[in-house]
């Protein structure tokens, strides 16, 4: 059974979120949430991610937070509602992202622990780590093109196991996936909610079947 603090944290995050993507609406979005689908086609899990008691940890270096500060947390938080929404029961509780990002203030050379210490610095049995390798919103070689762009070594450690990590692999992703969006279509602040929602829901897809669209298909 879920605690309290876990439901908590994850109605929270998606209404905050819900709250953003509904004040950043417009019409390039719109055109983009109702194109044409295609026939889909069934990825198998790569790894089955399961804990009592998760924490996920978003490392960003000076690069990524100095332009974007807030990148850990904001992606902390949107893999607390897709692992909600997707491996519910698996994962019991979710330690919250503003704990995590407190402690990592407070523990500066925390990044030179093994992924072993830092799960049981937070009693968890399971830690997610996120390394952000690449984190832009902007196109490449461009100051009128938004495009986000966000690549991360991704690595999954026991508490209890002996040799760590017990999963990894990189995920990267791209929003808009087939161009870039001009600065009059959007916000560079529509671009990150979504490229950030994209992301965590690339991750969490490594651990459970899901679906994709096949391209060239019938629709």
């Amino acid at each position: 059974m879920r605690t309290r603090s876990y439901w908590r944290v994850a109605a929270t995050v998606a209404a905050l979120g819900l709250a953003a993507a509904g004040a950043e609406g417009c019409h390039w979005l719109a055109s983009w949430a109702f194109a044409e689908r295609h026939p889909k086609d069934t990825i198998k899990v790569e790894y089955p991610l399961a804990a009592d008691r998760l924490v996920i940890v978003v490392y960003a270096g000076t690069d990524v937070l100095f332009s974007a500060p807030a990148a850990p947390v904001e992606i902390s938080g949107d893999m607390v509602n897709e692992i909600a929404r997707t491996l519910a029961p698996r994962v019991k509780t979710i330690i919250h992202p503003v704990e995590v990002v407190k402690w990592q203030e407070s523990n500066l050379e925390w990044p030179n622990m093994s992924l072993t210490d830092i799960a049981k610095a937070f009693q968890a049995d399971v830690i997610l780590y996120v390394e952000l390798e690449q984190y832009t919103m902007v196109e490449e070689n461009s100051a009128s093109l938004l495009r986000g762009h966000v690549r991360a070594r991704i690595q999954v450690g026991q508490a209890a196991a002996e040799h760590n990590p017990v999963y990894e692999t990189h995920v990267e992703t791209l929003f808009p996936e087939d161009r870039p969006a001009g600065i009059l279509e959007t916000s560079e602040r529509t671009i990150r909610i979504h490229t950030n929602r994209l992301f965590a829901q690339a991750v969490v897809n490594k651990f459970h079947d899901y679906q994709v669209e096949v391209r060239g298909g019938r629709s």
